[in-house]
Order: structure tokens, then C-alpha cells, then sequence
């Protein structure tokens, strides 16, 4: 492994580059655990090279200066987010922090997980690393307490639910100066959840968020990191927003991770399997539809497969129909009834008696069998399987309730092969061992939001080695929706590399996303966070005079530059003595934009900006369109006049149609420039100086920007955050 100091070049111009120790005590100890857990050389030397990334955006524990940061860890679902965060937390300890705080989950059992993965991760004595949770050492959370933790050599993690209580009883004891002057990292597991201000758009707090910020304020020296696979909230949220990220990491999963692309990509029929609209629900109150018995027996032989390869890990099969709990116990029921029947039947059979009743049930094995043959699954034949499918059912554990109120984790570690039926826990924060066959049917009655829906796809994880026997049974609607998360979350990573590339800061990236299906779908919930459609008019004309001489004058230099840079392609148009327009037509818009557009200086507050034309590059980059834009000096011999409003906004930018069709100086006026080429985009360089400020005696540049309706629908494909546009 890597021993080595790692000096980091941040990005942010508030903080300076330091120096991130990489190989320490309790880097050390995570590594071993992970060696001891089966993970690669490989794969733990790109965790720690990501938590090395992450740990250096975090305020410098040598320095005593105030920082207050915000990031946004993104990984993908069920891709070991907890490694990333564990690893960053492994690198502040060996590097001079003494407390962290982690946020995890909203329910006790999520705390529990979560204290518990961490205390086996680090694997240390308790007085080198002290684990709390909110819920069992509240006595032990007090300020003396832990400043003698500290005092005495001990590092700190406070574990506490996304519960305003839990969260307020953390920030009670940076009341202590000493202790709110420390480092401190927050992390925030799941941080698209709970935390974010579910009353957004009502001009007040929700009581958890509420909490949140009281503790961001209470410490001096903090970052404040989210982790999550499904950012939408986090990115949408308005950027004055406490949570709002400052910096955003992407943690690209390992080797052998089957996600979005292998279930929902080109592949997705192999995987995906729809359940017929003609049948009934699981829910009925009458039978049990053909496609769950389906579901099982291709679980049951997929087992075997699995078996007759010498692979006897985990095997399980998840049944997700509702939130409610009361369904989840008519499921249970009936789904047990299957499997006691399908386990009396096997038992029979290996015991070498003859009996009927298994005909019925060999032949929806066989028919499993079958299916994995035609999608291509290499087995062995199915007289050599079938003792190992009966054995595999006659082992099953009984059908496994996993909601609030039941945690089957207990239960199931005593099989290794077994059935699940839940709701919401298990949506976030569970990971279900060796998962390959999941039977979902839950979906919101209006939109789904897409992070909620995508956190509901526990199918996803490392599965490479016995992904071929992995199936999906669902409906078309979800079958369809996942389809088009996969394009929008792809679109998502894309969008940020670019950024990042580009060297935009997170807060500055255009929110700008794909989103196929959108009379289904939205991003995410409503009271945290909210799109529209990118939708533009025909014509976006700059509303303010810029009253900097000097950004006029260096407006003035850019747009000149370009000019002369293509002189040879300038032509002229003369439509009378005073409209007198120069054109260069057919350019590229990017090439504008990089070359003029991105470099100008903007008035503050206006609206055709920097930030619109980013915009909008990104949005022609992700539908791929390279549409060819015309641009035009208006009255580029006699500039313009214009009265500016006591705002700063111009009255009237656009010259209007001369009334008199008949006149020889008949003019059609400014926006009629665009019909010669109306399926060119078109951008007007209007020079304009007040009529009414006797001080102000410069021109300066005023923008007007042409969409042409092609591209505007084109566009309208697309989704934005609200208020962008």
C-alpha cells in the first residue's frame, strides 16, 4: 500500500493547499479490515485516493481560522458508500481531527447499522476511538466528557439519528468554546434525506434542517459533508440554502458493480422481466399472480446455479409491494403459504418417494431452468441441479418481514438462503446480502420522484459474479421509469465532470438535467426542491444598462477581438441611412460562448448573464446539438439612444417596424433581422447610451438573444431548476 504525504491543491481561492498525511494509525487499521473483508489492493488504494480528494476540501486542522464548508460526496446506489465515508473519516483522525459527527438514518435501527459498521470498519480499542450514539451514551454526550475523550488521546464519532432531538443534543456540547473551536466533520449519510428543509417553499424550517443549522452554527472550524447516490434535492436546492454544496466529489464504484447501465441499459430485457398487465395484483384479495411463482422458482434455481459453480454465498430475494405495513403482512402470508407447500413437496422428493403433487411443481422449475438457458446462462442439466434446487428450497429461511417495525437482519444471518418482504427500510441504508431476484410493484399513484425511486432499487451492488442469475420482476411504468433515470443520472454525472473540467465551482454549475418521461417523473420532492421545463422565448433581450465605463470599455475590446479575429466573414446590411447592420452568419455557438459570451462583463441582476449562456451551452451539449448562430451589430454605424429607467433597466431596447410600409427607409425592425435565417440561432450586439443621464456619456454593449422554435422545443426536453431561466 501507499505511505506517503499527498500535498493537495484546492480548489476553493478562501483556503490554502495543506499537506494530508496518507498512511497512518487509523488508515492503517480501516485497510486491514478491508484486506480481512475481501476487498482488493486496488479498490482500497482508490477509496483512500478519494477520501485523500474529499479530506483536502475540508477546513485545514493546523489552522485556526473559521471555515465553514459544505460538500456533496456522490457514489451510486448500493456502490459501498460507507467505505468513502469511513476512509475520509480514517484520513481527518491520522491528520489532526479529533471529533466527527455522522448523521445516519431516521429510524433506531439504521442507527444501530450505522454505529455498528463503523465501531467493525475501524476495528480499534476503545480508548483509541470512541463510538457513541445519541440514543444509548447520552450521558456520556456532554461537553466535559468528551473534552477528556480528547484530553486522554481518544478520538470521537457521535452517531445520532436525523431527529431534531438527536441532532440538538449534539450541538449542546459545542456550547463548550473549546470544543467548538475544534474540527469538526459532519457527516450526513444518506444526505439527500430528512436533513434538507422540507418547508422551503414556505418561508420557514423544518424542525430537523432547523436542527441542522443550529449545529453548522455553533461550530467555528467545520465541513459539512453529504453523502449520497441520488443528489437531485441536494443540487436543486437554491444556492443561498445552508446545505447548499460548496464543492462536490464524484466516488466512481469499483470493479465488478452492476448498476444502472447492466439492468436498465441495452441489456435490460435479459434482467428486467414484466409482470402482464392481465393479472391481478399481490395485493387481491384473491390468489397469487403466475409471475410470483415464477419469481421464486427462478430464485430457487438460481440458487442452485450458483451452487453447482461453487459459489455458496448469500442468495436472496427480495418482495417490495407497498409501504404498508399491513400489506406486508398479507404478502408474508400468502408467500409463506407457497414456500411451506413448495418445502413439503421438495422433502418428499428427497426422500425418494413418488408423489404426484411435485409434477406441478418440477415443471415451474424447469421452466426457471429454461428461462436462464435462453438468456444465455451457462448450466450444468437440470437432472444433475435439481437435488440442489430442492435442497436449496427445503433450506430457505420462512419469509422475512423487514420494515419499522420488524428488522428480519437477526434472523437472516442464521440462513443463507432467504425471502424478504418490505416497504420503506428498505429503500435506503439496508443492503440485503446477496440479492438476485427482486418482485416490486410499488410505485406513487401520481409522479415518482426519481431519487426515491432509484434508492428503491436494491438490485444494484457488486454482483459480477453472479449477476447472470439476477432478475428483476416489475411492471412496464417501473420498468420504463428506471429506463429513463438511467439517461438522466448519466446526463447528471456527465454534466458535473464537465464542470468540473471546466473549472466551474459546484455552486456555479448550470442545474440543467434529462429527464425522459417528465409527465411521470420529477427529480425530487416538491417542498425541498422544484423544476420546470427549459423553456425560452422566440427573443431574451439584457434588461440592464451597465454603468461601469470600464466594463463597457472591456466589453467593448472581447467583442471586437472576435470581430477582427473573423474580419474576412463580416458583411454588411443597409436597410436605410441609420440601419446599417454588420453580420458575421453560420458560427458556432460554443465557440462564442468560449470566446466572448463567458468573458463579458455583467450588469448585477441581469438575467441574460454568464450563468444564462452556461446554461444554455450545457444544454445544447446534452441534447447534442450544435446549432449555427448569426451574429449582428445593430446600427453599427449610429449607435443607439435609450432612456434607462430609475432602475437601471432600458425602456425600449428593440427599434420597432416602421408604420409607413411605403416609405423608401422602411424598416421592419430588430427582430425581423432573424427571418432570413429563422432556424439560426441569432445574437444582436446592440451599443446603446442614456438619452437622460447627462453623466454618462459612453456606449455600452447591450445583448439580445434569437432561439428559433426547433430548438426551443429540442430544449423543452430538458428540465431546469426553478428560477434559473
Amino acid at each position: 500500500m501507499t505511505n506517503e504525504l499527498i500535498p493537495v491543491a484546492l480548489l476553493d481561492d478562501n483556503q490554502t493547499p495543506w499537506t494530508i498525511k496518507f498512511d497512518g494509525y487509523f488508515r492503517s487499521n480501516v485497510e486491514r479490515q478491508m484486506i480481512n473483508d475481501d476487498m482488493t489492493p486496488e479498490a482500497i488504494d482508490s477509496l483512500f485516493s478519494n477520501a485523500t480528494r474529499i479530506l483536502s476540501r475540508c477546513p485545514n486542522p493546523q489552522h485556526e481560522t473559521s471555515v465553514a464548508e459544505t460538500g456533496i460526496v456522490i457514489g451510486k446506489v448500493q456502490s459501498g458508500k460507507t467505505s468513502n465515508f469511513i476512509s475520509v473519516l480514517a484520513l481527518a483522525f491520522d491528520n489532526g481531527y479529533n471529533i466527527a459527527v455522522v448523521l445516519g438514518g431516521n429510524t433506531l435501527q439504521l442507527l444501530k447499522q450505522n454505529a455498528s459498521r463503523i465501531k467493525s470498519a475501524f476495528n480499534v480499542d476503545a480508548e483509541k476511538l470512541t463510538v457513541l450514539k445519541t440514543n444509548d451514551n447520552k450521558s456520556l454526550i456532554n461537553p466535559e466528557q468528551i473534552k477528556e475523550f480528547i484530553e486522554n488521546g481518544r478520538k470521537v464519532i457521535i452517531v445520532g439519528l436525523k431527529h431534531y432531538k438527536h441532532i440538538d443534543q449534539i450541538a449542546e456540547i459545542f456550547d463548550n468554546n473549546y470544543l467548538a473551536n475544534q474540527p469538526i466533520l459532519v457527516i450526513d449519510d444518506e444526505g439527500d434525506q430528512a436533513t434538507l428543509n422540507a418547508k422551503a417553499y414556505l418561508n420557514s424550517m423544518s424542525t430537523t434542517y432547523e436542527s441542522v443549522v443550529k449545529l453548522k452554527n455553533r461550530l467555528n472550524r467545520h465541513c459539512f459533508l453529504s453523502i449520497t447516490a441520488t443528489p437531485q434535492a441536494n443540487i436543486l436546492i437554491k444556492a443561498f440554502d445552508k446545505l447548499a454544496p460548496d464543492f462536490g466529489e464524484l466516488v466512481y464504484p469499483g470493479e465488478g458493480y452492476c448498476g444502472l447501465q447492466e439492468f436498465h441499459g441495452e441489456n435490460c430485457d435479459k434482467f428486467i422481466y414484466e409482470i402482464p398487465p392481465t393479472e391481478g395484483n399481490l395485493l387481491d384479495d384473491v390468489g397469487v399472480p403466475q409471475s410470483v411463482y415464477n419469481a421464486m422458482a427462478m430464485f430457487f434455481v438460481g440458487n442452485a446455479i450458483r451452487r453447482s459453480r461453487g459459489d455458496v454465498g448469500n442468495h436472496a430475494m427480495l418482495i417490495h409491494p407497498s409501504q404498508k405495513k399491513y400489506d406486508h403482512r398479507i404478502v408474508v402470508n400468502k408467500i409463506q403459504t407457497i414456500l411451506s407447500d413448495w418445502k413439503t413437496k421438495a422433502k418428499i422428493k428427497l426422500s425418494g418417494r413418488n408423489d404426484i403433487s411435485y409434477i406441478s411443481l418440477q415443471k415451474q422449475l424447469l421452466n426457471a431452468y429454461q428461462s436462464f438457458v435462453n438468456d444465455g446462462v451457462i448450466c450444468v442439466p437440470f437432472n444433475e441441479l435439481e437435488k440442489t434446487i430442492l435442497d436449496r428450497i427445503k433450506e430457505c429461511s420462512p419469509v422475512l418481514i423487514c420494515n419499522s417495525e420488524e428488522n428480519a437482519s437477526e434472523n437472516s444471518a442464521l440462513y443463507k438462503t432467504n425471502i424478504f418482504v418490505g416497504g420503506n427500510l428498505v429503500e435506503r441504508g439496508i443492503t440485503i446480502k446477496g440479492l438476485s431476484v427482486t418482485y416490486i410493484t410499488r410505485r406513487a399513484k401520481g409522479k415518482s420522484n426519481v431519487d426515491n425511486t432509484e434508492q428503491r432499487a436494491r438490485w444494484f451492488g457488486y454482483k459480477a459474479k453472479y449477476l447472470d442469475v439476477c432478475r428483476v420482476f416489475t411492471t412496464k411504468d417501473i420498468k420504463d421509469d428506471f429506463t429513463s433515470i438511467l439517461e438522466h443520472d448519466e446526463d447528471m454525472w456527465a454534466s458535473i465532470e464537465r464542470a468540473q473540467d471546466r473549472g466551474i465551482p459546484f455552486k456555479d454549475m448550470p442545474r440543467i438535467f434529462t429527464l425522459a418521461r417528465s409527465a411521470f417523473l420529477q427529480l425530487t420532492r416538491r417542498n425541498v426542491a422544484r423544476t420546470e421545463q427549459y423553456e425560452l422565448s422566440e427573443w431574451k433581450p439584457q434588461k440592464l444598462f451597465n454603468f461601469s465605463e470600464l466594463d463597457a470599455e472591456f466589453n467593448k475590446q472581447i467583442i471586437m477581438k472576435y470581430r477582427n479575429d473573423n474580419k474576412d466573414l463580416v458583411i454588411t446590411e443597409k436597410y436605410n441611412p441609420v440601419q446599417i447592420h454588420a453580420i458575421i452568419r453560420n458560427q458556432s455557438f460554443f465557440d462564442l460562448c468560449e470566446k466572448v459570451l463567458f468573458d463579458l462583463k455583467y450588469a448585477d441582476g441581469e438575467i441574460l448573464n454568464k450563468e444564462y449562456f452556461e446554461l444554455l451551452y450545457e444544454a445544447l451539449r446534452k441534447l447534442k446539438l450544435n446549432p449555427e448562430i448569426d451574429i449582428v451589430w445593430v446600427r453599427d454605424k449610429e449607435h443607439s439612444i435609450r432612456k434607462i429607467n430609475e432602475d437601471g433597466t432600458i425602456q425600449q431596447l428593440f427599434q420597432g417596424r416602421n408604420p409607413n410600409t411605403s416609405s423608401p427607409s422602411y424598416y421592419e425592425g430588430d427582430r425581423s433581422l432573424a427571418d432570413k435565417e429563422p432556424d439560426h440561432l441569432q445574437l444582436q450586439i446592440h451599443y446603446i447610451m442614456p438619452s437622460n443621464n447627462g453623466s454618462t456619456k459612453f456606449y455600452s454593449p447591450v445583448l439580445a438573444m434569437y432561439m428559433p422554435e426547433w430548438c426551443a422545443n429540442e430544449l423543452s426536453r430538458l428540465v431546469v431548476r426553478k428560477n434559473d431561466i
